[in-house]
């Protein structure tokens, strides 16, 4: 064969590697995929991976095989249809890799567990309160995962937005404070500086049980290695224990008692 028939022989070999190389390098197949409980959106994702392994981890190939499923980590990866929580249970498909051609890197199938945060449209889910507004409210799911509920999914049945009262915008006085601190701690920060969504019926905020609310999930959305989940909130959410969510949280009524204090001592500054 020619030289010059011999170089293009060569880099045809190299291109249809590279090529091969490049489908085996995105290529991941789902084994079976486990729901961890009946209630719950992670599930156990088994996998099977090729992996390009650098020759800087030829004496330590499980460090290195590590390494590149911890990138996977808190990324929303579309062949589990999910974020990827944790990986276990790592085995290599064969003894060794190959190396092929002038190619330093071993190639070579592992099969791994993953756990795999995947929530589905209809499913209940719960998270804590972080924002609120006339538009949205917006939540944060194991203080991790972005969830919004629009103003459109939000039951105008059942809920209202209530606006911030410019009273309440007000610094209470020292002894006042001093007499209810703890429980205006745990009842502002599920409001914001505007307002608040409010239960008609009772005129309650719904982030009354520690800024934890249920919703129903309606939508998915990923970007950018990120799922977003849109959420509905179509009826009262339920509490566990409504004593403890009435002493955590100061009634409408007593904000409306404040309110009256405050007026009957502008009212004897005056006079005086």
């Amino acid at each position: 064969m020619a030289p010059h028939a011999h170089q293009e022989a060569k880099k045809r070999k190299h291109a249809e590697h590279g090529d091969n190389v490049a489908s085996k390098k995105s290529r991941m197949t789902v084994l079976n995929s486990t729901p961890s409980s009946e209630f719950s959106a992670f599930s156990e994702v088994s996998i099977k991976l090729y992996i390009h392994l650098a020759p800087m981890w030829v004496s330590k190939p499980i460090e290195g095989i590590n390494e590149q499923l911890n990138a996977f980590l808190m990324k929303y990866i579309p062949e589990v249809d999910g974020v990827v929580v944790a990986h276990s249970g790592l085995r290599l498909e064969t003894a060794d890799g190959r190396v092929m051609y002038d190619c330093p890197f071993s190639h070579f199938f592992i099969r791994v567990k993953l756990l795999v945060w995947k929530p589905n449209k209809g499913e209940k889910l719960a998270g804590k309160i972080n924002l609120q507004s006339p538009d949205h409210i917006g939540l944060l799911i194991y203080g991790t995962f972005n969830a919004s509920i629009p103003r459109e999914h939000i039951s105008q049945t059942h809920f209202e937005w209530r606006a911030a009262v410019e009273e309440e915008k007000e610094k209470e006085s020292d002894d006042e404070e001093n007499t209810s601190e703890e429980a205006e701690k745990q009842y502002e920060y599920t409001k914001s500086e505007f307002g608040e969504w409010v239960l008609k019926a009772t005129g309650q905020g719904v982030g009354q049980n520690d800024g934890v609310l249920e919703f129903s999930v309606v939508n998915l959305v990923s970007a950018n290695d990120i799922l977003t989940v849109t959420g509905a909130l179509l009826s009262p959410p339920t509490t566990k224990d409504t004593t403890s969510t009435e002493e955590a949280a100061p009634s409408t009524k007593s904000h409306k008692e404040k309110k009256e204090k405050k007026e009957k001592k502008k009212s004897k500054k005056e006079k005086s």
